[in-house]
């Protein structure tokens, strides 16, 4: 038994080694097809201007006329303008990359650079001697040189350590790219060069993320695609993919493109599957409170790492805000409350506590009123920020239905509003949209008082997409 188990040990240690020395062989050669890549002339490319996010806040929260009684109106057919099914996306698995053993003896040489990443502090290991790959100018020579010293092992202990940060923070791709950046920046003492434009490119690239490298003057930026739709950036159309320029001082219509792609890239999603574990700095406690049902009610403090973090996403489409669900921190205080609340009631009265929560337990002003400028919340962005709008509102209620009740839900964008829509097993209740046989019964969080199968005054259910929630 003891000379079984042996050569079991023996013969996994070598697959293992042949495993490593196969993907690094795929490494090496991939690295070198892509330099030689980055020596052809890249495409001068125009990019399109950037999308402006929609505008759904109405000036003033309507106020529903008090109800004689709690009972559901009676159901009503509504036709409503389009249908837009949102599946939820679903995340490429990213090649596994080895954390590099370090010898004892090795160790006192390996040095480590701290980076402070949202409240964790990574430590960063770095192979003596590494130094800074500095770029001569923008041109593809240069970019095709470096991107050589890149590869030659200096920085694979920064890389693995990289993905190692990724998987215990439970990163998401945009995740990734701010710690990428982050760590870039710290190690070449500096915010945007074409030193740490190169050396983030190369960290997401043998990460197996889709990038572009494009040239904007004598500057390197970076390109990265996105199925759902990202504001107030300027993008180029390529194989039929939207690639977003995502940096601020970016001015100009016109970029040199590098139109190759990277050995084995996966892609890159701007969705959030879970929620980033950052550690938890508590803010200001908050409370909610539903005016019709005082029991539910919270008093929440935020993690002031997630708010963070949540500053640097570029604005996209409601359905990711949605999907992204809610923290850790956010569930433990809010789900065990409404739950009880909830508990015994059928599905119509349970969602009209969740709705009148939703409804009376926040205050409402509009984006421009509080931030200035056009910006939907993320759930626990809406239980932070002292106001909220009918966008933060309809993504919250739409989370809460759906991990709650355990329902499906629409988004119901009407020319300058957002509700939600639910498809309730037992309705429909009041006004709904009939979906290929499913009832869909409008729910307004932002029409105080009203119950569900309410719809708020002026709003023209014909002119109204439903955007489907999976």
């Amino acid at each position: 038994m003891a000379e079984f188990r042996r050569q079991a040990l023996m013969e996994m240690r070598q697959f293992k080694n042949e495993a490593k020395k196969e993907y690094a062989d795929f490494r090496a050669k991939a690295n070198a097809e892509y330099a030689q890549f980055l020596k052809e002339a890249w495409k001068e490319c125009k990019l399109a201007p950037s999308i402006e996010p929609p505008k759904v806040d109405p000036p003033v929260q309507p106020v529903a006329p008090p109800r004689i009684s709690d009972k559901p109106i009676s159901p009503k057919p509504i036709v409503f303008g389009d249908l837009k099914p949102m599946p939820k996306p679903v995340v490429p698995k990213m090649p596994k990359i080895d954390i590099p053993e370090v010898k004892p003896e090795e160790e006192p040489l390996v040095l480590k650079m701290p980076v402070n990443f949202f409240g964790a502090t990574c430590n960063i290991r770095l192979k003596p001697g590494t130094g800074e790959v500095q770029l001569a100018d923008a041109s593809e020579q240069s970019v095709s040189n470096a991107w050589v010293k890149l590869a030659d092992g200096r920085y694979d202990l920064m890389l693995a350590d990289c993905i190692a940060i990724r998987d215990s923070l439970h990163l998401c791709d945009w995740g990734y790219y701010q710690l990428t950046k982050c760590v870039s920046e710290e190690f070449c003492e500096a915010k945007h060069t074409n030193n740490t434009k190169m050396l983030q490119a190369y960290l997401m690239t043998q990460a197996g993320y889709k990038i572009r490298l494009c040239r904007g003057g004598n500057k390197i930026y970076l390109l990265f695609p996105s199925k759902a739709t990202i504001y107030q950036a300027p993008y180029y159309k390529l194989n039929g993919e939207s690639y977003y320029l995502l940096d601020k001082d970016f001015t100009r219509q016109c970029i040199n493109l590098c139109q190759a792609a990277f050995p084995g890239e996966q892609g890159f999603n701007i969705n959030i599957n879970e929620q980033p574990r950052f550690p938890y700095a508590p803010t200001t406690t908050r409370v909610h409170k539903s005016l019709r049902h005082p029991e539910a009610a919270i008093n929440f403090a935020a993690n002031k790492n997630l708010m963070d973090f949540y500053n640097t996403f570029p604005r996209t489409s409601w359905d990711i805000l949605s999907y992204s669900s809610l923290s850790a921190e956010a569930k433990k205080t809010l789900y065990p409350v409404l739950r009880k609340a909830i508990e015994g009631k059928n599905e119509a009265a349970a969602a009209n506590i969740i709705i009148n929560f939703v409804q009376t337990g926040f205050q409402y002003q509009t984006d421009q009123q509080q931030f200035g400028y056009e910006r939907p919340l993320f759930g626990d962005e809406t239980l932070y920020y002292p106001y909220s709008d009918c966008e933060d509102r309809s993504i919250l209620y739409s989370i809460l239905v759906r991990e709650i009740l355990g329902l499906e839900v629409a988004l119901v964008n009407y020319p300058g509003h957002l509700a939600t829509a639910v498809c309730f097993k037992e309705g429909p209740y009041g006004d709904y949209f009939n979906v290929n046989g499913k009832k869909f019964t409008i729910c307004d969080p932002t029409y105080i008082g009203a119950n569900i199968g309410r719809t708020m005054p002026d709003m023209d259910n014909s002119k109204a997409e439903l955007m489907i929630l999976r």
